[in-house]
């Protein structure tokens, strides 16, 4: 059976993108992330389907990279591990 994917409205994806900048910054929130996530984003004002497959955060790119910038980097311009950043931002890999 194929695995349900959901895909994040323009609202929650700038929250799940300020998510991701927290995580970066904060190594106990990406491990509460990767525990609880649907706590976390909960907490982030993401409500996420039941039954549906949270999103893995990407790891933080390499060099200066300013929290103002992921709201472009959901434009595809930004590649983590052959999957970009909006992949992530959208609800998973595909």
């Amino acid at each position: 059976m194929a695995e349900s994917i959901y895909i994040l409205g323009d609202e929650d994806r700038r929250k799940f993108a300020r998510l991701i900048a927290a995580a970066w910054d904060d190594g106990e929130l990406r491990n509460r992330y990767e525990t609880e996530p649907r706590l976390v984003l909960s907490q982030y004002g993401i409500v996420y389907p039941k039954g549906v497959p949270t999103p893995p955060l990407p790891e933080k790119p390499e060099g200066e990279f300013d929290i103002a910038n992921l709201d472009t980097a959901g434009s595809g311009a930004a590649t983590v591990s052959s999957v970009t950043l909006s992949t992530f931002i959208a609800g998973g890999e595909t």
